[in-house]
């Protein structure tokens, strides 16, 4: 949930809303149960943001940057630029530990979008600069226009590869609380959930190495 300075007020209600959106949407959370779970009065939750709709706002930005600022991670993480397979396997642990532990965060964007996506156009355009994926300014993408350049993988869409590699491993997480209750309920244990995402990172790996070199390529590191 939101690590926020749960001393001050605001915080303690950005926490307690993140919790109340992700559970039911922005349709069906409630400003009342908001203020009993931060524990004030509905007065000062109008104090600082008037409406459902701004609270909602704040906590989808919030979050927003928690993710962005994670995936951006990857840059930040002490790795050699020259070493495409390495990094390739990096950039797929960063992703699939942001959805392992950031799956409810990851929902509550997925439910803006399926909604319509009324908010986070906005949102996005306000952080464009600091999106990974970015053709313009995102380091990820540099990264890949620079192997490109270099002769060191094929040509290629990078925009339309780093979108691949996302949506073969959020749905993964997207289900897993569902995969849970069955496993528990068929008395599987849960590690063979946990094997299946080792598989499947595995598997995605192969996919991406698999697509970034010509037939006759030597695979260079």
């Amino acid at each position: 949930m939101l690590q926020l300075d749960t001393d001050d007020k605001k915080s303690k209600i950005l926490k307690a809303a993140a919790e109340e959106f992700i559970e039911y949407g922005f349709y069906g959370a409630r400003t009342k149960r908001i203020a009993e779970k931060a524990k004030v009065n509905k007065a000062m939750l109008h104090y600082y943001f008037s409406t459902k709709e701004n609270i909602y706002k704040e906590v989808l930005n919030t979050v927003f940057n928690i993710l962005i600022e994670k995936l951006n991670s990857i840059e930040a993480n002490d790795i050699k630029e020259n070493n495409v397979e390495e990094k390739m396997g990096q950039i797929i642990d960063v992703y699939i530990n942001l959805f392992k532990n950031y799956s409810s965060y990851v929902k509550l964007l997925i439910y803006e979008i399926i909604s319509g996506g009324k908010f986070l156009p906005q949102i996005i355009f306000e952080n464009i600069n600091r999106i990974p994926v970015n053709p313009m300014t995102g380091k990820l993408y540099k990264y890949f226009e620079t192997q490109i350049k270099k002769g060191k993988i094929r040509k290629l869409n990078i925009l339309q590869m780093l979108i691949s590699l996302i949506s073969q491993i959020m749905p993964v997480f997207l289900f897993q609380p569902i995969a849970e209750n069955v496993l528990k309920k068929i008395g599987i244990s849960n590690l063979v959930l946990e094997e299946f995402i080792r598989q499947r990172k595995k598997f995605i790996f192969d996919i991406l190495k698999n697509g970034i070199y010509e037939k006759n390529m030597k695979r260079r590191k």
